[in-house]
């Protein structure tokens, strides 16, 4: 069995850390195997999103195959916004050919940290295409 942490597949993992000046976060893409941390300001992510979002970007990352060189154009777009209509849910995810959307309880992440969280998922995206199903 391969872990997610190891090297030869990919894994995103979600940190809450405390960052100046109101940064919402910091992506770190660890190579080989593209590990993708995510420092997330703690101001502005609920602790309760960590397990959720760490599921949701696991998901996502099962959809996508690395690849060499960064393409032109991402493999998914990547949405994240706040919502307070979801239920009993922290947060979910529809996924689309074109992209995901990930719907936050809006108490628990910034706008700042959702468009943050938005434009990075789209540029790491870049790394990958999509697999054969």
């Amino acid at each position: 069995m391969i872990r997610p942490s190891s090297p030869s597949q990919p894994s995103v993992e979600y940190r809450r850390i405390p960052l100046l000046h109101g940064c919402p976060g910091v992506i770190n893409r660890i190579s080989p195997g593209h590990r993708i941390i995510a420092y997330v300001n703690e101001l502005q992510f609920g602790p309760e999103l960590k397990l959720p979002m760490d599921e949701i970007s696991m998901r996502a990352l099962s959809l996508l195959q690395p690849v060499e060189e960064t393409r032109p154009v991402p493999a998914l777009r990547v949405r994240v916004r706040r919502s307070g209509d979801l239920g009993r849910e922290l947060a979910v995810v529809e996924v689309t050919p074109e992209g995901i959307t990930v719907g936050v309880e809006k108490t628990l992440l910034s706008e700042d940290l959702a468009n943050f969280l938005s434009d990075a998922g789209t540029w790491i995206s870049r790394d990958f295409i999509r697999r054969m199903t």
